[in-house]
């Protein structure tokens, strides 16, 4: 069912919209900030007892020299706590340095063992809040060590019955406000709304024009007030959207096309994934199954972050696109890339010839990682290549890193769109013809990016030769 409203009742509505949120934010914050401060002024108070507490713990077992200390401990660790809980008037738990309860102040209840107490046997005051039948507690441990050695530690389980009951006292008062607030400000929105209701009627008029598509209608209002700024925004507005409207069109083709294509940088983390996935079962040793289970969450988790990258990648050419740079063996990185294609190079049957050394380069691992992956993906499935020669060399202060396949080539007229968004090579007689010039366009960027390139190099039936171009230390 629809329900209409009149502007007057919107004016009121959008008030208490406004007005309601804040009071929230202001309630949920003053609450918080007085729970916050609760906690950490009972948390101090428990800190400085339980410095009493160990020099009391201290001087009491100390004064039996002739008996073992941890003997003497446990021996007195009853008195201690009733000592204690007496005179602090809360309860108190005492455990041994294994963690188990050694005495409690009060009886037949759950122990309540949490994570304090590992903290606390370990050496460190430490505390939880809990909510126990309905209650707050703090649960405070303190380690109790003498001469250097950890005995134990002593907890105080600490109510907040009082400061709740405080905390509820405000929920009320600033309700009763909160209810003032709002009754206050539908009073004067309902007088001040009459005011306003004939421009607003005539904006509403205009608006419905504009949400019809009809951009040029223009609004005159001489109210002498913000309605009548209001509507020489709406006119500003109403030719802006007009504009937009005709950029989104544009956009939306582009987006189009970059879409069709962006699922290509998804397909060299996930080769490796069905790749592994596929040997696994024909594994025997159990080393081998574990190594093969490493790569596959190392791909899936590259696979998470190239999202995030594909994301970027949809403002090529802005700031936006991050860049990592650290010093990296390029001979560690090649290999861990063999190692993640290898199953694929097997089942292609593809030898992989290497001539590298090692050297170190200024470049983001992962990002680098990617390119090679990529130009080493397209050459198995585009090149129909029996030989992959991988070289690593220095020329003129450049790092430069030679992949060449003996596949089909690539025919001149193609190699200069290659690194366009989405453009797309057709013409291969490839285990995949239907090439993706997306890939190559995402590992340019990256190599620009890290002040180097990516240049390719090929004639038909001859193979192809993609060098990847780094700074040089």
């Amino acid at each position: 069912m629809r329900l209409n409203f009149s502007i007057k009742t919107k004016i009121i509505l959008m008030n208490m919209g406004i007005l309601i949120p804040i009071i929230i934010f202001i309630y949920v914050t003053i609450t918080n900030n007085l729970y916050s401060n609760v906690i950490k002024s009972n948390i101090d108070l428990l800190t400085k007892e339980s410095y009493n507490t160990q020099v009391y713990i201290s001087n009491y077992i100390e004064k039996d020299k002739g008996v073992d200390i941890e003997t003497n401990f446990v021996h007195k660790a009853p008195l201690i706590n009733t000592y204690l809980s007496k005179k602090l008037n809360y309860r108190i738990q005492i455990y041994d340095k294994n963690g188990d309860i050694m005495t409690d102040s009060v009886a037949n209840r759950v122990t309540l063992f949490d994570k304090d107490i590992t903290n606390a046997i370990k050496g460190n005051k430490a505390y939880v809040v809990k909510k126990i039948d309905g209650n707050i507690y703090i649960l405070f441990s303190s380690p109790i060590y003498l001469k250097d050695a950890t005995l134990g530690c002593v907890r105080y389980i600490y109510t907040l019955d009082i400061e709740e009951k405080f905390i509820n006292n405000m929920f009320i008062i600033m309700g009763i406000l909160a209810f003032m607030s709002i009754l206050i400000s539908w009073l004067l929105s309902k007088l001040l709304s009459e005011k306003i209701v004939g421009p607003i009627k005539k904006l509403k008029t205009v608006s419905q024009k504009v949400t019809k598509g009809e951009y040029d209608n223009r609004i005159k209002i001489r109210s002498g007030d913000e309605i009548e700024d209001l509507a020489e925004t709406f006119n500003v507005m109403s030719e802006s959207i007009k504009d937009y409207v005709e950029s989104l069109k544009e956009e939306r083709q582009k987006q189009k096309k970059f879409l069709d294509n962006v699922t290509h940088e998804f397909k060299t983390p996930l080769t490796a994934i069905i790749g592994y996935s596929e040997i696994i079962p024909k594994l025997k040793k159990q080393s081998d199954i574990d190594e093969s289970l490493v790569f596959v969450k190392e791909e899936g988790i590259r696979l998470l972050k190239l999202v995030e990258e594909l994301l970027d990648l949809s403002k090529l050419g802005k700031s936006e696109f991050k860049i990592d740079r650290k010093k990296n063996n390029l001979k560690e990185i090649i290999e861990e890339v063999l190692i993640i294609i290898n199953p694929r190079l097997k089942k292609y049957e593809i030898e992989i010839i290497k001539d590298l050394c090692d050297i170190e380069v200024l470049i983001d691992k992962d990002k680098i990682k990617q390119v090679i992956l990529n130009v080493l993906d397209n050459a198995i499935k585009y090149s129909e290549c029996t030989n992959i020669n991988i070289k690593l060399q220095i020329e003129n202060e450049k790092v430069i890193l030679n992949i060449i396949d003996d596949g089909i080539g690539i025919a001149k007229e193609n190699i200069s769109r290659l690194f366009e968004p989405t453009y797309r090579v057709n013409n291969l007689n490839s285990i995949n013809n239907n090439g993706n010039g997306l890939g190559l366009c995402i590992c340019k960027e990256i190599m620009k990016k890290q002040n180097g390139d990516i240049k390719i190099k090929s004639n038909l039936q001859e193979g192809t030769s993609i060098e990847i171009i780094f700074e040089g230390n």
